[in-house]
């Protein structure tokens, strides 16, 4: 068994060192993914983050509350995925525009499906630029 000594001099098994250090870092992270791009303001509360991989395909998100703006990010293979937050909580993609998702994950999910082999299309080809 791997032993280390905490702070009391106790000494800590492996599992528990390493549950706290998982757990430790991910509050790291979502506190980094709370104040990305929100300014001075660190009010920020963090809903969601994911990083995997779906029917073959990379998919990234955060979303973050900050008081009453809420921000979101996906993207599909590293191309954005144009995500919106709707008013009930839930969210919609340019993909599925019609369809509302209880998670930025699901949402992503649902839009590979959709896809298939193929790339989001970007926001300004969307509305025509």
């Amino acid at each position: 068994m791997h032993v280390q000594k905490d702070g009391a001099d106790r000494v800590v098994g492996r599992r528990r060192f390493l549950v706290g250090g998982l757990i430790g870092g991910g509050v790291a992270v979502a506190a980094g993914v709370g104040l990305l791009g929100l300014g001075s303001n660190a009010q920020a509360l963090a809903l969601e983050e994911f990083d995997e991989v779906y029917q073959g395909r990379r998919i990234q998100g955060w979303a973050v509350q900050n008081g009453d703006d809420p921000r979101s990010e996906a993207s599909v293979d590293g191309a954005p995925l144009h995500v919106m937050r709707n008013g009930d909580h839930t969210y919609t993609t340019s993909v599925n525009h019609y369809e509302s998702f209880d998670s930025l994950r699901n949402a992503a999910r649902r839009a590979v499906d959709t896809l298939g082999d193929l790339r989001p299309e970007s926001q300004s080809a969307h509305h025509g630029r």
